[in-house]
């Protein structure tokens, strides 16, 4: 078995390859992401169903999603995933190179696999034309093919050799790179065709399909980009660097080839007659290897010792929050409340900031509103204008000229699922930009109305996955009180992000918070050892932490501000703000410098309550302001 070379690394599983990237001429820029595990190894990368990116990480057995905005979370999964792509069915699909085996994980974050007919590493995998997953088996030489109900059938490569990366082709066959020095075809009956590059030295690994007509690969052993047409002639083009590891490779929104390259540590484009441009990572040695164009109109590609993800910048405007329902206007018909509701019309006024020095003028076309069956999704104006918006400016329709979306979803008669979003797709008239939007749709909990004073902020605090709710199935219970433990849940995910689990817990931090012996059945433990490790409590005394007492309102402002600022954080002397306050005294300075953040008004009449338990209604409020889990951001 031969192994891959990742940035001057010999690393298990052929690791050497590649998806892909693809790069615009404006690429100007790129920013970066850090992935949550450390060594995580990030990898394979694809645009999702669901508007987000979803990426492997092969050395820690997971699946990641990023926003276009930057926001990750990661999923269990299993066997070293390698490549993903997005199936047929919605779900994603990608290699588990050690176990010979599938996986697919829904965007809930649902995990399955199954296993291959023949064992042996498990390297590239792509949609076919026939709406089958195809993926390749290196050390079987094979190409395989998995419907979306789980069945496998696998198919001989003639040559013996090792097929690295497989694409659908622009003549409805599958093409595939073989170690070697072939390119592979196979058709969807499963009959396949090797065509020799003729090139000494060649290794093929990356192919896409281009926008001529023709396959192009990155070719590691000569280290040039090489095309080929569909009858097998090919020509190479020599790349700058000249000692790159050229990896993964893909069309870009810009009509050009991207690839990555990992030993130089560039991203490289190259036109459809050969114009090769080379674009440095700014992590050092960071290994660019698999990258995929995101739903942004931007580049994205993952970083496998960087441990990140890198998004190249094409498009120049950048996504800023959205309003829904915020303003009422001719067409709309809703409450105004700042929450898109079954049954109501309403306006959609999303926000961008022209990242050019010069000013620019933009419009831009909803193309399309979906969300789960149960309900219709209208869009009634499809049309949004934000003007001439200056350089480094952000500009909203509505402010800019009044011309927004209409959207509508009707009320069904159940609800289809508790937390219901739709997305709404932009496509904006610069740069080939496209955005998708999560939009979220009320009436979440039985229990709150849109009359509660909370309701919003309970909304806001469910679409991010900081709470599902209270005991009581489809409720939240607002008016219950928290308890010191579950407020450790609800620091640690609003400080952190909705999936995000703590370490588990060993014990003897807390005499009342035991650790049992099972790790799937810690409780609140873990959470509350984790709070404490980092820095935002010490306990309520005595070596305890008084895990079910009630929190009172005083002792969240210390907790708020330890989450929002670090354990470091002491905040400035109290000036006498509260009536009910005593200035000095122990909680004075934490209580006035959240209200000094605009967290709280206190409890009314000039008083702050501090001594009352905190409920849930409040909780949600705290959590929302303190770290900004905006609705219809970005």
């Amino acid at each position: 078995m031969r192994f891959g070379r990742l940035d001057g690394r010999t690393v298990f599983s052929l690791l050497a390859l590649s998806a892909c990237l693809t790069i615009s001429a404006r690429a100007q820029t790129i920013d970066e992401f850090p992935v949550i595990t450390a060594g995580a190894d990030p990898g394979g990368i694809t645009t999702g169903p669901d508007g987000n990116l979803w990426f492997t990480e092969f050395f820690v057995g997971k699946i990641g999603r990023i926003t276009p905005a930057g926001v990750v979370t990661e999923f269990p999964a299993a066997g070293n995933p390698q490549l993903i792509v997005t199936g047929s069915d919605g779900n994603l699909w990608f290699t588990e190179t050690s176990i010979s085996r599938i996986g697919r994980m829904t965007t809930a974050g649902v995990f399955t696999d199954f296993p291959t007919t023949t064992p042996g590493s498990l390297i590239g995998i792509t949609l076919g034309p026939d709406g089958n997953v195809w993926f390749t088996e290196p050390q079987n030489a094979k190409i395989g093919r998995i419907t979306t109900s789980g069945t496998v059938a696998e198919f001989s490569v003639p040559s013996g050799g090792e097929p690295f990366h497989i694409v659908t082709g622009p003549d409805g066959n599958l093409w595939f790179t073989v170690y070697e020095g072939n390119i592979g075809r196979i058709t969807t009956a499963g009959v396949v065709t090797e065509f020799p590059t003729g090139i000494p030295g060649s290794s093929p690994q990356g192919i896409a399909a281009g926008p001529d007509g023709n396959l192009w690969f990155t070719d590691t052993g000569t280290v040039k980009i090489g095309r080929m047409t569909t009858t097998g002639h090919v020509t190479e083009f020599p790349i700058p660097s000249g000692n790159a590891n050229l990896t993964g490779i893909t069309l870009g929104p810009d009509g050009n080839l991207w690839f990555a390259e990992d030993d130089a540590n560039n991203v490289g484009r190259i036109t459809p007659s050969g114009v090769v441009t080379e674009f440095p990572v700014p992590t050092a040695d960071a290994a660019p290897a698999f990258l995929s164009a995101g739903p942004d109109g931007n580049l994205w590609f993952g970083e496998v010792t960087g441990n990140k993800i890198g998004r190249v910048n094409l498009s120049t405007l950048t996504p800023q929050p959205a309003t829904v329902d915020a303003n009422a206007v001719a067409g709309s018909s809703s409450d105004h409340n700042g929450v898109l509701e079954p049954g109501e019309t309403v306006e959609v006024s999303p926000a961008w900031q022209n990242t050019l020095a010069g000013p620019q003028s933009f419009t831009g076309t909803a193309s399309s509103l979906t969300g789960p069956a149960g309900a219709t999704y209208t869009i009634d104006d499809a049309s949004a204008n934000y003007g001439s918006v200056a350089g480094g400016a952000t500009a909203n329709c509505h402010d800019a000229t009044g011309d927004c979306y209409l959207v509508t979803v009707s009320q069904p008669a159940t609800r289809p699922v508790q937390h219901w979003d739709v997305l709404l797709t932009e496509d904006m008239s610069v740069d080939q930009t496209k955005y998708p939007r999560l939009l979220h749709v009320g009436d979440s909990f039985a229990d709150v109305p849109r009359s509660n004073q909370f309701y919003k902020v309970i909304e806001d605090l469910f679409h991010k996955g900081v709470t599902g709710g209270c005991q009581i199935p489809g409720n939240y219970c607002p008016d219950g009180h928290v308890t010191r433990q579950q407020m450790a849940v609800f620091l640690l995910k609003g400080k952190h992000n909705s999936s995000y689990v703590p370490p588990p817990c060993v014990g003897g931090v807390f005499t009342d918070v035991p650790c049992p012996p099972l790790p799937n059945d810690q409780g609140f433990a873990p959470w509350i050892e984790e709070l404490a490790a980092e820095g935002i409590t010490a306990g309520c005394g005595g070596g305890q932490y008084c895990p079910t007492d009630d929190v009172t309102r005083q002792q969240m402002a210390v907790f708020l501000l330890k989450s929002e600022h670090g354990s470091a954080y002491v905040p400035p002397p109290c000036q006498g703000v509260f009536a009910d306050v005593p200035c000095p005294s122990q909680f004075a300075d934490s209580i006035e410098q959240l209200a000094a953040e605009g967290i709280t008004a206190g409890c009314g009449g000039g008083n702050f309550c501090p001594t009352d338990p905190n409920i849930r209604g409040q909780m949600a409020a705290f959590l929302v302001r303190v770290f900004g889990l905006n609705l219809y951001g970005p």
